[in-house]
């Protein structure tokens, strides 16, 4: 009994050293609560699970070498605090004066103290488990908060709102030719890059010379890839649409389901966001990689990248940039003999930045970047582009006549105005900008967009010389595959800051319903 008793006070007096295994989980879920509608929980748990699970291994580890669980715990929780919190400091003190020697100074407080603490031991050891052990669960249950209602509100709406039924499929026969549906991320209109970059659009003319029909007046509905992707694919407005995460939109769209129900293979060229990765209703899923797009966002917010940056040639991020965008246009390339009908979907984040590309696509390190203005790394950047965009359009146009297939080139959003705060090219926030703040110019630039369509045997079909994104397909299914689907109205929507929902400012840039 006597045994016992001392056992439990003991417990008692010595804490279990829990603070890393919980500082590291809330690294993840503190990732996860501030981007609830960009993630959804299948891909957070593996990375929860995996981070987790290394960090425990690491404490075991350094519970051996150094024969005490606590003093082990402490070191470590200053390494997790280090390697997932030193961007997150760089980027609150990044408008100090003193911002990288401020940043410097935290982590060698941070690092000596947690040195001193597990030297001493003690009681000093023992109440600063107990601190930390509070403090690191408070932070765990505090990002629960957040993330338990958005989890039961989506399982919810996914039990009590099942997709839509699809689009009904035409009677009788259609000629179905290939469809290639490209979109290339914030690629403005000729308007869009003249107003903002000083650029002269180079690409349209010379598709026009081949035949595409360029629509010098489009827009994107959205002032992003979230909404904007989500609109286009299940042709309507999203106030139109059952109440759905972007995920969902994106994976189950309206534009997929009625080609495969009309016997279209789809293949599906998927880009480094996660949401346009694959799809299940795809025959063929094509992608440089599996991993989420949670577990990079997470690796490009830790110290990893200025570790591995010191190393590699190119910072990750930069790197898996260049990759995806070879990788996407050589699958494209490699798809061209596939057997039809087949629906070629591709979103391509370029000439999105991060701006990696020289106009020769010889690749642009981080301090050769730094040197550039953003509409110079813009400009070089959407030059290779357009030359690979050129290469691939040529090999299209080789084929039979017969065989040639409807071809959009388009975008989902044009450029940040280099004018407002929110750009993020400088720093600002990206989905939380206010746009109805903007100025007429500012919409013009954000809203402009790239849309050229090739319509073989379709020269007589009355193509509309002001075409938002939300009717493409719409256009598209209505002329050549015998849909009933009338065009929607024009609008340009900003999120309204005021209520849910969303407001028209298309009258601010000329844009009628």
């Amino acid at each position: 009994m006597t045994a016992l008793l001392s056992r439990a006070r003991s417990l008692r007096v010595r804490p279990l050293p829990l603070h890393p295994l919980l500082l590291a989980a809330y690294a993840v879920l503190f990732l996860y609560a501030s981007n609830l509608s960009e993630a959804d929980i299948g891909q957070v748990l593996p990375v929860l699970v995996a981070v987790v699970a290394l960090v425990g291994i690491l404490l075991v580890a350094g519970t051996l070498v150094l024969a005490d669980a606590a003093r082990a715990a402490i070191l470590l929780s200053a390494a997790v605090a280090l390697f997932f919190g030193y961007r997150h400091v760089q980027i609150v003190t990044s408008d100090l004066p003193v911002s990288g020697r401020l940043v410097q100074v935290l982590w060698v407080v941070l690092g000596v103290s947690a040195l001193v603490v597990a030297w001493r031991g003690g009681r000093a050891l023992l109440n600063a488990t107990r601190l930390l052990n509070v403090v690191t669960a408070a932070l765990v249950l505090v990002s629960l908060v957040a993330i338990v209602p958005h989890e039961v509100e989506v399982l919810g709406r996914a039990r009590a709102e099942p997709a839509g039924p699809p689009l009904s499929t035409p009677a009788g026969d259609v000629e179905r030719r290939d469809i290639w549906f490209l979109v290339f991320d914030r690629y403005g209109s000729a308007e869009s890059l003249r107003l903002n970059f000083g650029i002269e659009d180079e690409l349209t003319p010379w598709l026009a010379e081949r035949g595409f029909h360029v629509t010098p007046d489009a827009h994107a509905n959205y002032p992003n890839t979230r909404l904007s992707m989500s609109s286009i694919l299940n042709l309507d407005y999203l106030d139109a649409l059952p109440e759905r995460t972007i995920p969902e939109f994106l994976a189950d769209h309206e534009a997929g389901r009625f080609l495969t129900g009309l016997g279209y293979r789809y293949i599906h060229v998927g880009s480094r966001f996660e949401p346009t990765r694959s799809s299940p209703l795809a025959s063929v899923n094509l992608a440089l990689d599996n991993t989420s797009d949670f577990a990079t966002a997470l690796f490009d917010s830790s110290l990893a990248p200025t570790i591995v940056g010191r190393v590699e040639e190119l910072e990750p991020r930069r790197q898996r940039q260049a990759d995806w965008a070879n990788f996407a246009f050589d699958a494209l390339a490699d798809t061209i003999d596939e057997p039809g009908p087949k629906f070629v979907f591709a979103h391509l984040l370029v000439p999105h930045s991060p701006y990696v590309f020289d106009r020769d696509g010889r690749l642009i390190s981080e301090e050769e970047d730094a040197g550039r203005s953003i509409a110079e790394a813009y400009g070089a950047q959407l030059r290779y582009l357009d030359t690979r965009i050129e290469e691939l359009v040529e090999r299209l146009l080789a084929l039979p006549e017969a065989e040639r297939p409807i071809i959009v080139l388009t975008a989902d959003e044009g450029p940040y105005p280099g004018s407002i705060e929110g750009n993020p090219e400088i720093g600002g926030p990206d989905i939380d900008y206010d746009w109805s703040t903007a100025t007429d110019d500012e919409l013009r630039i954000k809203y402009g967009i790239l849309h050229a369509m090739l319509l073989p045997d379709g020269d007589d079909a009355p193509v509309p010389t002001s075409l938002t994104a939300v009717n493409t397909f719409r256009f598209l299914f209505s002329t050549y595959l015998g849909a009933d689907l009338p065009l929607r109205p024009n609008r340009i929507l900003v999120p309204n800051r005021e209520r849910d929902g969303y407001v028209d400012v298309g009258a601010r840039i000329g844009v009628t319903p």
